[in-house]
């Protein structure tokens, strides 16, 4: 089956990845990645041109000697177990199944983001992240998720550095920008600058949406854009105890078409904020209640 196939190919190019990942971590050349793992220097290069892949024993013990972060190693061999089920990959999200999107943001050509409530993730600063977003965990949960956020937004970030780097549209709701009246006068400053700033990144787009939208549910849609050792596109959402990876076709198409309407209606951040902080908010109150009331 198609679908089958094409998720096939995404475990397949995120498990690559994730290989290439903690040699590179190591700053191993293939040679001394041999080495370490005691296996032909012919062997390690097919794993790390992603010719074939290590089976479920080699894999492990590559993650042992690489020193992975325990759970990290446990979702890559989730993932081992089911590359070759035929069905789709569907993950619990104590899993972890954000792991292939962050894999992802390290090597796709296009991407899209949207929350129709929140600021996104990889957009917020961490007065943003404490007081907002995880204000109900303990210190010790709301600043370990933070690193976490931090170093994955690093990551992203650090490829928008010329022409040839990647595209992103970055989509967030104005009732979002309103929100940032609750932080202290000098905390909402840094998040709006951050917000201009990564809109000043080759190929980055933060792009401000007025209430009425019809875009209802958040997605992530990423595209391979033809760049070499990437997977099939597919489009990453959240319910509430699942995680899905889309990789049909007609299915990504319908992602599509809420992408091109958030484009058609969207404003850029720098215009937006010039012509007035909450101006669109502000013209319909109603709707952030309704999005507040939906949190």
């Amino acid at each position: 089956m198609a679908s089958a196939g094409l998720h096939t190919e995404l475990l397949k190019a995120y498990l690559w990845s994730e290989i290439n990942r903690l040699v590179e971590a190591k700053r191993w050349t293939n040679r001394q990645f041999a080495k370490a793992v005691g296996k032909s220097p012919n062997s390690t290069k097919e794993w790390l041109e992603g010719n074939r892949l290590p089976d479920k024993g080699n894999l492990a013990f590559i993650c042992a000697k690489a020193g992975a972060d325990p759970d990290r190693s446990a979702f890559m061999d989730m993932v081992w177990d089911q590359l070759f089920s035929g069905s789709e990959f569907i993950a619990d999200l104590d899993q972890r199944a954000l792991y292939i999107v962050e894999s992802v943001e390290r090597n796709y050509g296009g991407f899209v983001k949207w929350d129709p409530s929140l600021l996104l993730g990889v957009l917020q600063t961490e007065a943003t992240f404490m007081n907002l977003i995880a204000k109900k965990r303990d210190p010790a949960s709301r600043m370990k998720l933070w690193k976490q956020r931090e170093l994955r937004a690093e990551a992203f970030f650090a490829r928008f550095t010329d022409e040839d780097g990647p595209g992103a549209e970055l989509y967030v709701p104005a009732s979002a920008i309103a929100d940032l009246d609750v932080l202290t006068a000098a905390d909402k400053a840094r998040q709006i600058e951050h917000l201009r700033w990564v809109d000043s990144l080759p190929g980055c787009e933060v792009l401000v949406v007025p209430p009425r939208h019809l875009a209802v549910y958040p997605f992530d849609m990423f595209l391979g854009e033809g760049r070499p050792a990437t997977g099939p596109d597919f489009v990453y959402v959240e319910n509430r105890d699942q995680s899905r990876h889309i990789v049909q076709p007609e299915k990504i198409a319908l992602y599509d078409q809420d992408r091109r309407h958030l484009r058609a209606i969207a404003q850029g951040i720098g215009r937006f904020l010039d012509g007035g902080l909450h101006r669109l908010a502000e013209e319909h109150p109603e709707q952030r209640l309704r999005e507040r009331q939906l949190r």
